[in-house]
């Protein structure tokens, strides 16, 4: 048991408080990028496909929709957007005519050092205060999290309370 905690009881809502406040710090980092970005024109959606292109150059429709959590038709008519404004390129897959791997165009290059900018800028005022032991530790902290998370969803979810 943690130091200062009473009971389960009070590592239980330790547990809940930082759970809640992980989702609240997701969506403000989220809105704070996004209020930012709407100046250029770009949505949420829009920066996060761009962001996986950019990571992953040659990417398919279908995994762009599993990096954005969308149906598959949902991307393609996302893609095509992107297309349609000049920011990406549909080039076929050498190994399967039928699919399609997706390129940033030159703007969409221009495009994410703009959005890289934003993002440097948004860090900064989030992590401003924190020295990088601080942030190592987070990172370390966080990877614990999610390690869990994905071993749990991997035994079907059924980690329940230690």
């Amino acid at each position: 048991m943690a130091i200062g905690l009473k009971n389960e009881s009070d590592s239980a809502e330790l547990r809940r408080e930082a759970s809640l406040k992980l989702a609240i710090l997701a969506r403000h980092l989220r809105s704070h990028f996004d209020s930012n970005v709407s100046q250029m024109g770009v949505t949420r959606s829009q920066w996060t496909a761009i962001a996986a292109i950019a990571r992953h150059p040659g990417v398919t429709q279908r995994i762009i929709a599993g990096f954005l959590e969308v149906s598959e038709v949902s991307a393609g008519r996302l893609i095509d957007r992107l297309c349609a404004d000049g920011l990406v390129v549909r080039r076929p897959k050498d190994e399967d005519k039928r699919a399609h791997a997706v390129y940033l165009s030159e703007a969409g290059v221009a495009l994410t050092s703009r959005l890289g900018e934003i993002a440097r800028a948004n860090e900064a005022a989030a992590f401003a205060g924190l020295g990088d032991a601080d942030i190592a530790s987070l990172v370390a902290t966080l990877d614990m999290i999610e390690g869990n998370l994905v071993r749990d969803r991997a035994r079907g979810g059924q980690q329940r309370e230690a």
